[in-house]
């Protein structure tokens, strides 16, 4: 397994539809939340894009933006809707969404 180093972590953070495997962040843990609870002024979260088997992929966000950026990342301003195809893996990123500083 490739390691990152934290500015690759970051930079691979901004582009738009980019994760990132949940366990090269771990190392970097406490300087990430230091970092984006800075660059959001207030919570980061961790919003856990996928889940297959032992891995999981991730993407930093605020958690003042995390419901427009789970609808960002499906790519359906629906998903949020009971009746919407996508409904499902709205609910599934939320479940397994996390405060960074939990991680």
């Amino acid at each position: 397994m490739k390691t990152l180093k934290l500015h690759e972590i970051i930079e691979l953070n901004e582009k738009p539809h980019t994760s990132i495997l949940i366990e090269l962040l771990i190392p970097y843990k406490y300087s990430l939340y230091t970092y984006y609870k800075d660059y959001f002024c207030g919570e980061p979260v961790l919003m856990v894009t996928r889940v297959c088997n032992a891995v999981q992929y991730g993407k930093i966000v605020s958690s003042q933006d995390f419901t427009d950026s789970v609808i960002d990342w499906i790519n359906d301003p629906d998903c949020i809707d009971e009746e919407s195809e996508n409904f499902g893996e709205y609910e599934t990123i939320c479940f397994n969404s996390i405060p960074l500083s939990k991680l």
